[in-house]
């Protein structure tokens, strides 16, 4: 299949979505580093539209996009000893007459479905499209950086990431920041 989610966030938008692959393979790479980055480059909330009050702030919903392109950077600029591959989805949720809506259903990377029940909802979307096609890279770790809920802000406040995945490296991965 194709990247629904990617497409069906970014058919509202007159910008056309897009999935960036960024890579770079270090000397004497041991590992395999996959990065997927979150890139609304606006988030309206599409369809299920947000409250006006903040909405100017919702530029940097494409922050976990430019994290990971930067870490590439670095990584290459340092030489370090991986490979990386960055896999990240770009579009912009804005509502119109081609929006997708809730109650449609978007095939994603890979061909599992999805019913769209809130349309800002569409962080999931993409990075489901993006992960899928990440994990056909057959990397050793898969890290995702993304903005996806204002509960996770008040679960933990400003100062502290939520960070999930198995203990041992979730802890490594928290012990950095």
């Amino acid at each position: 299949g194709g990247y629904g989610g990617i497409l069906g966030v970014g058919s509202g938008s007159s910008r056309l979505p897009r999935l960036i692959r960024l890579s770079y393979k270090g000397p004497k790479a041991s590992k395999k580093v996959a990065l997927v980055g979150k890139g609304i480059t606006f988030d309206t909330g599409g369809i299920s539209i947000k409250p006006a009050a903040n909405m100017d702030e919702m530029t940097s919903d494409m922050s976990g996009a430019a994290a990971v392109i930067a870490t590439v950077l670095l990584a290459a600029k340092l030489k370090y000893p991986l490979e990386v591959i960055a896999t990240v989805p770009i579009a912009e949720n804005m509502p119109s007459g081609t929006s997708y809506r809730p109650g449609d259903v978007l095939t994603i990377y890979g061909g599992k479905t999805v019913e769209v029940l809130n349309t800002d909802a569409e962080g999931r979307l993409i990075l489901a499209d993006a992960m899928v096609r990440a994990s056909e890279d057959n990397p050793d770790y898969l890290i995702d950086t993304a903005t996806l809920t204002g509960a996770q802000v008040v679960a933990l406040g400003r100062r502290t990431a939520g960070v999930m995945g198995t203990e041992d490296f979730r802890d490594r991965v928290a012990a950095i920041g």
